[in-house]
């Protein structure tokens, strides 16, 4: 059982409470707690710190030109479920299949969109319904095959196919053909105008070639999705695939124009950021996404350079709205008033990190500061649980008056240092006002069946986090309509949340749109379906012989086909 128990008063002051949580994670109790090792990151600023960008421009000043050849070790904390973008939800599965395929269009560091398989920006109709992409006509498949217009059109009428199972139906809902009129140039004509429309052109492009003919039913246990046989068009192939261990990539040198300066990359499977750690202190790794608790250790690492980013990415604790201890804002509003968010960042990302009080990132143009923030303060919820018949027992617990306890459990994932430790923390917080919370802790797939629609009714709470993708909307997330089969796990309902958000595709006007998509986030913030927790830095740790590394808010393995090894 995931518990610490916590003498004195039932409320501390604030400073003493960030005291003995720090004391906690120094003394490595949360991890003793944690009943096995098992402690990594899964995921879910603009640029690196100041003090990382002048040490990456220094070493690469030092380096000199660029040199071709060698193999660099990554260090990955879970497998990739499925190499098919359609189908794609865990950030990890995302990060590996960007490195075999390739999109239309591809998101910068500054989060803006590229040309990537795309020749040039799209056309857009003066009606606003078609959208014609020029295709590159130099762009081949690993297995030598030309990719045209007909690989396009394939891999986009899977998202409007009836039989699509899923988890982006609603972004492609007003999408109504995708036609190749000529072998390098594609229309998508939309029902009516889609102001988000745009940012759909990232998904990765899939072979039709060799795919065409599987039934939609058959592809998520087809070998391009599952096994070390899947074809892309990107600067690496995958040459073999030692499940439970390491997954080989090798370059791809008939590469339009991102030919790998590595010869291979093995991608190096480890239990959790603790395996990464240890792995790379003893160089059997050279690149190791590590946790923000053990960014002061990698700093210490002599052949280590150490760079923190503020992320694309939220943390958050999802209340499942069926369950009936959930159903009143007020009740998840105590909740969030239980949690001493800012304690959290400091003790258990170490400062690498910042209160979220918006549930998107800081780093989105939909972010505004302009909120009601809900304060950390027990006393006040204390006063709001009461007004929903919660009252503390005589044991210090928080009772109805069928004589029910609030208790209840919450599910994560045993991959993710940074929540296995947050959850200990949290359910010492709401133990002090009363509330039993029991953690769960799951690996990655089995946490992923659990909160996944449509088999999604038994988990209470989760605690969870999204990388960010680059339209910020928050219908994928919390619209009704995407309970069924979408993103929206925790089953939110909210009419007045799905009226507001709803005209955001119509609207053209940019301006305009981020004032309707803020107005949406403020319902949630004021709903509380989600208490969001914090934002998180990408900590990254890479050997100093390694060049070409740079950084972006979410992607682990950017331009890797730019690293190179300075002998």
């Amino acid at each position: 059982m995931l518990k610490i128990l916590l003498k004195g008063d039932l409320l501390m002051g604030k400073k003493a409470y960030w005291l003995f949580l720090a004391m906690v994670l120094t003394l490595g109790l949360l991890a003793a707690c944690n009943g096995a090792d098992e402690d990594a990151d899964t995921d879910a600023g603009e640029e690196a710190d100041a003090d990382a960008d002048e040490e990456n421009g220094d070493d690469e000043e030092a380096a000199g030109e660029p040199q071709e050849g060698g193999e660099v070790i990554v260090a990955q904390s879970s497998e990739p479920e499925t190499f098919l973008s359609p189908y794609v939800q865990g950030t990890e599965s995302s990060e590996m299949t960007h490195l075999i395929h390739e999109p239309l269009y591809a998101v910068t560091p500054e989060i803006d969109l590229e040309p990537e398989l795309a020749a040039d920006e799209y056309e857009l109709s003066d009606d606003g319904l078609e959208y014609t992409v020029p295709l590159r006509d130099d762009v081949y498949f690993h297995d030598g095959e030309q990719m045209t217009a007909d690989d396009v059109v394939y891999t986009y009428e899977l998202f409007i196919d009836e039989d699509y199972t899923g988890p982006r139906a609603e972004t492609f809902q007003r999408l109504e053909s995708v036609e190749a009129t000529d072998d390098f140039e594609v229309v998508f004509t939309l029902s009516e105008p889609d102001a988000a429309f745009e940012l759909a052109l990232i998904y990765d492009v899939h072979p039709e070639h060799i795919m065409g003919d599987v039934d939609i039913g058959d592809l998520e246990e087809h070998e391009q999705s599952v096994t070390e046989e899947a074809v892309g068009t990107g600067p690496f192939e995958i040459t073999d695939w030692d499940h439970g261990t390491s997954l080989t990539l090798e370059a791809f040198d008939d590469h339009y124009e991102k030919s790998p300066l590595l010869d291979t990359v093995m991608v190096q499977f480890v239990e959790d950021d603790n395996a990464a750690l240890a792995a790379f202190e003893t160089q059997e790794v050279d690149f190791a996404q590590i946790s923000e608790q053990d960014a002061d250790t990698g700093e210490t690492i002599e052949h280590g350079d150490l760079t923190s980013t503020l992320g694309y990415n939220y943390e958050y604790i999802g209340w499942n709205n069926d369950n009936e201890l959930f159903e009143d804002p007020d009740v998840r509003r105590a909740l969030t008033m239980s949690i001493d968010r800012e304690s959290i960042v400091e003790a258990v990302l170490m400062g690498h990190g910042e209160v979220a009080h918006f549930p998107h990132s800081p780093l989105s143009d939909v972010y505004t500061d302009e909120i009601e923030e809900i304060p950390y303060d027990p006393e006040g919820a204390l006063e709001l649980f009461a007004e929903a018949g919660w009252e503390m027992n005589e044991d210090d617990r928080l009772e109805n008056e069928d004589g029910e306890l609030f208790e209840f459990e919450m599910v994560t994932n045993n991959e993710s240092g940074r929540r296995v430790d947050a959850i200990v923390v949290i359910q010492q917080m709401l133990d002090d006002v009363g509330i039993t919370m029991e953690p769960q802790l799951l690996e990655w797939g089995a946490y992923m069946d659990t909160v996944q629609p449509p088999d999604n009714d038994d988990f209470d709470a989760m605690l969870g986090a999204w990388a960010l993708g680059v339209d910020p909307t928050p219908e994928y997330i919390f619209h009704s309509e995407e309970a069924e089969q979408g993103l929206n796990y925790i089953n939110y309902e909210s009419d007045e949340f799905d009226e507001t958000v709803e005209p955001n595709r119509d609207v053209v006007d940019p301006e305009d749109r981020i004032e309707i998509l803020q107005d949406a986030h403020t319902i949630i913030t004021e709903d509380q379906p989600y208490s969001t927790l914090y934002y998180y830095d990408r900590v990254d740790l890479y050997n100093d012989r390694l060049e070409g590394y740079e950084t972006h808010p979410d992607e682990k393995f950017y331009n890797l086909h730019e690293w190179w090894i300075d002998e």
